[in-house]
């Protein structure tokens, strides 16, 4: 019979679960409505389509392109026949060169500085809540201790009912985005996730 050694290291990987992702759902379809932000200085005006929310992708994609020579490249070109001046003109021509094509992208999507910096909070909140969702792994770890916790004496049993219900509360957030929707407004995020797959690379989450 497992004890209560085994809901304590139960408890223990749910930390661990939670910052575990499943494989992202497929973006829907292109065509979606308008979209306007919350109310308040974090809207920035913003008038969110799919359109706009594809460029802002793809600005962003140019601009997380190769980044700038770290210091030790740099050292490494310096010791280069002519100290490694040329090969570093030509790395910071081309981010110069990358940085005007994402400029570029930016306009043509009819995108204003406000609305990326709005855009770039929007989707971070997205991404975010998606990671604190957990995974399957989260879920099965929950499972376990709700099996787990009759075996406990009654005590022991409402500290453990009290955590996996606060769990649970969070999971249910992160799934809703009831927090992201109640900031920036339910057609804003519905647009956001039109492109959730993009967004969460975007972001770095895997699920």
């Amino acid at each position: 019979m497992r004890g209560p050694w085994c809901v304590t290291v139960a408890l223990l990987l749910l930390a661990a679960g939670a910052c575990r992702r499943s494989t992202p759902q497929p973006a829907a379809p292109d065509a979606g409505p308008a979209a306007a932000g919350p109310g308040g200085p974090a809207d920035a005006g913003l008038q969110l389509t799919v359109a706009k929310l594809d460029g802002f992708l793809a600005y962003e994609r140019l601009l997380r392109g190769e980044s700038v020579p770290s210091a030790r490249e740099v050292r490494r070109l310096s010791q280069a026949a002519d100290g490694g001046e040329r090969a570093v003109e030509e790395a910071y021509a081309g981010l110069h060169r990358r940085t005007e094509r994402a400029q570029a992208v930016r306009v043509d999507a009819g995108l204003t500085a406000a609305e990326v910096q709005a855009l770039e909070a929007l989707t971070a909140e997205v991404a975010l809540a998606r990671a604190g969702a957990g995974g399957p792994e989260l879920e099965d770890a929950l499972r376990a201790l709700e099996a787990a916790k009759d075996q406990l004496p009654p005590e022991q049993r409402a500290g453990v009912e009290r955590t996996v219900a606060r769990l649970r509360e969070q999971q249910e957030r992160a799934r809703s985005l009831s927090e992201v929707r109640a900031r920036w407004g339910d057609a804003a995020v519905d647009v956001v996730l039109a492109r959730e797959k993009a967004v969460l690379e975007l972001w770095g989450v895997q699920r």
